[in-house]
């Protein structure tokens, strides 16, 4: 889970180092730009056209556009390579070049310029461009040492190149060097919601994983969403009871061993097809299990996914029979539809998703009919009804049986 979760978080900081680039081109290439069409907009001194038409200033922002798409290729490539990590030297190799050669340009332009101040033109905001970006870098120490550099590079540019540095320059000085810091911890409190976003997101997904051993994940999802409880509500649901045919004889004949294996070969069989059918397992039974279309996720049409389910299930234990994967195995299944209370029953201590109702226990019972009628799927007329105008299968039509425990009769159908 712990190194899941740091590649998860190695991911999220490749892809904001991205974004950092992606902003950083995107800016010089607006100032290039500017500085192109700002003769149309704006007067200005002759030194100032002097210094703008030096080719080292055209050359800075082309450099650092440059530069940025060789990292922004870098990062691409880590991606793709599935590489999840940029190495924290190269961060500070990065940010280094980032600061040092904005300063570069600068003690170039002035000593071509003595009589220029570049300490009092825009050039300088480019130490704080670099300095909000950084907090994209989620880094406390790489935003702290993007604000250090670049108050050492305003000092070097104040003490050595203008020969001077008072109360004013240290002032200027001690804010870019806070801008730094403030950056920093802007990082971590970013970083910070993004651990316990992704450690939310980790432990929801352990859960999640946890609970669809025992239930199902449609249930598991539902449970985290309400806080662990599912309020009971009457649903419209198809049931389909799924046996496995004379499997006291067959387990008396094998070991124990050969028993899990045969039923879990068995088991993933169905859960499969019956999760491709939007359905949902709610309880193994060991020879067999009770399977639910349309609780706890609404379904429109639950019978036809019943239908179309079962006769999945057959199909695909004959092919897992003609393999070899399990001897030849005979099944009953019965399905019927109708309203059912869904959720939470049991006490405080111990709950379990449940599905009760007259429906539940009349596909029971029409489950059992198949040996007496020596099918393998049997459906009630509710569910012919809605699955049929549907689905191409062939019934026969058994006429009305009596079911145990019910005065009327029930229409029952012969699917296979």
């Amino acid at each position: 889970m712990k190194v899941h979760f740091q590649q998860q978080l190695s991911v999220e900081l490749l892809r904001s180092e991205r974004k950092r680039i992606i902003i950083i081109i995107s800016i010089f290439v607006f100032l290039i730009g500017y500085r192109l069409f700002q003769g149309y907009f704006f007067e200005m001194d002759e030194q100032t056209q002097r210094v703008q038409s030096f080719p080292i200033v055209w050359l800075f922002p082309l450099v650092v556009i440059g530069f940025e798409f060789l990292s922004l290729f870098y990062i691409n490539k880590q991606l793709r390579a599935k590489r999840k990590r940029m190495g924290l030297v190269r961060q500070y190799l990065n940010t280094a070049f980032e600061i040092c050669l904005p300063s570069f340009i600068i003690i170039i332009v002035a000593r071509q310029f003595p009589t220029f101040d570049l300490l009092k033109s825009p050039a300088l905001q480019v130490y704080f461009l670099f300095i909000i970006l950084s907090t994209m870098r989620l880094n406390f120490m790489l935003s702290f040492f993007c604000g250090l550099l670049s108050a050492t590079s305003y000092f070097i540019l104040c003490f050595f190149i203008y020969n001077h540095f008072d109360f004013n320059d240290a002032a200027r000085m001690a804010v870019i060097l806070i801008s730094g810091m403030a950056a920093g911890l802007v990082a971590n409190q970013i970083r910070s919601g993004i651990n316990n976003s992704l450690k939310e997101t980790e432990r929801r997904n352990r859960v999640e994983c946890l609970f669809g051993q025992q239930i199902s994940i449609e249930v598991a999802e539902k449970l985290l969403e309400n806080n662990g409880e599912i309020e009971s509500k009457r649903m419209r649901v198809a049931i389909m009871f799924v046996d496995i045919r004379n499997f006291t004889s067959f387990a008396a004949a094998i070991s124990p061993e050969e028993i899990v294996q045969f039923q879990n070969t068995f088991f993933t069989v169905v859960s499969n097809v019956v999760a491709k059918h939007s359905g949902i397992v709610n309880q193994f039974l060991g020879d067999g299990c009770m399977v639910t279309f349309g609780a706890p996720a609404h379904l429109t049409n639950p019978p036809l996914h019943a239908v179309s389910a079962a006769l999945e299930i057959k199909q695909k234990l004959r092919e897992e029979v003609d393999v070899g994967n399990i001897p030849d195995t005979r099944i009953g299944i019965g399905i019927h539809a109708g309203d059912a209370v869904t959720g939470n029953i049991g006490t405080a201590i111990r709950q379990q998703y449940s599905v009760t109702g007259k429906c539940v226990i009349i596909a029971a019972r029409i489950e059992q009919l198949n040996k007496e009628f020596n099918s393998e799927i049997l459906i009630t007329q509710e569910v012919f009804h809605h699955a049929s105008p549907y689905l191409d299968f062939s019934t026969q039509d058994l006429g009305e049986i009596n079911l145990k425990g019910f005065e009327e009769p029930y229409i029952i159908h012969k699917v296979a």
